[in-house]
């Protein structure tokens, strides 16, 4: 029976090192991504099965595999606690996946007046839904909403004036742009939806993305639901192309698996750093997310 009981915990540490080196290899294939996301629970799986091998008489050997499984949740645990200093002024972005099946819109309009923000990105924007924009348009009245039938309508609200022929909706699907006439300069905003990774097609849609981004030449604010992690290969090279940083830490935003899987799936980046809180539900399946951000000077 022991040795029934050790060949079980053999199996399972191989199994879950494997797992942990691959959810690293997000740039050699998309599963990559896909494992990353849920690299903490399979290290966690991991710690314990080592502390099973070492009660089973091989203590040097689970203590190997510990050892491996803490260093791989270093880059999400360095994530997660990022420092949050609020800036003194700067700029406020309202990032929200409405959810398209919403119902009471009006919850999330209130919450949006309370905040105030300069910006505002919205994610599955639906025919109920966009009243949010209709009646903020009093005090964020640049707009724009670009249909996406495969992974709902992306918006952008902003307070200040739209820079002349930039606002546009990519052949890039998920994404909503525009440039305005921010008191910094002019400021590139970003709206986006990625899908789930694989097997969903999040690296095809990232193939098409990636290569617009890097076309915007000024500093750009992104914001969205990026279905992914911020220790993954994605959002690197989102990083990369927009040449910014993700904001704050990462909070669990997206809570259908709590307690036993945190999904940090919204995020905002931008050229400058700050804060970010959660805002409630609200009827969506998502937490909101408010940036308080001070940009990065020319």
């Amino acid at each position: 029976m022991i040795g029934l009981v050790r060949a079980v915990v053999w199996l399972g540490l191989w199994g879950g090192l494997i797992a942990l080196v691959g959810s690293f290899a997000g740039g050699l294939h998309p599963v990559g991504d896909s494992l990353a996301v849920f690299r903490v629970p399979i290290a966690m799986v991991v710690v314990v099965l080592s502390f099973a091998l070492a009660f089973l008489g091989r203590r040097r050997a689970g203590a190997i595999f510990l050892s491996v499984a803490a260093a791989a949740v270093v880059p999400a645990a360095m994530a997660t606690l990022t420092p949050s200093a609020t800036p003194a002024g700067g700029l406020t972005l309202y990032q929200k996946n409405l959810y398209h099946r919403m119902f009471k819109p009006d919850l999330v309009t209130a919450d949006i007046r309370l905040v105030d923000p300069d910006v505002v990105t919205l994610q599955e924007v639906s025919r109920r839904s966009k009243v949010v924009l209709e009646t903020v348009k009093d005090r964020l009245p640049s707009q724009i909403q670009c249909i996406s039938k495969r992974v709902g309508n992306v918006a952008i609200a902003a307070r200040w004036p739209i820079v002349s022929g930039t606002a546009s909706c990519p052949d890039a699907p998920g994404l909503a742009v525009m440039q305005v006439e921010a008191p910094q300069g002019p400021l590139w905003i970003v709206a986006l939806h990625l899908r789930w990774p694989y097997p969903d097609t999040q690296a095809a849609q990232l193939r098409e993305a990636v290569p617009f981004l890097e076309t915007l030449d000024g500093p750009i604010l992104l914001a969205g639901d990026f279905n992914m992690v911020p220790w993954s290969y994605a959002l690197r090279r989102i990083a990369q192309a927009t040449g910014s940083t993700r904001v704050g830490s990462a909070p669990s935003t997206f809570p259908r698996f709590h307690p036993w899987v945190r999904l940090p799936i919204d995020h905002v980046f931008a050229p400058g750093q700050g804060s970010v809180e959660l805002r409630p539900l609200l009827g969506s399946d998502h937490y909101g997310i408010v940036a308080r951000i001070q940009l990065d000077a020319d």
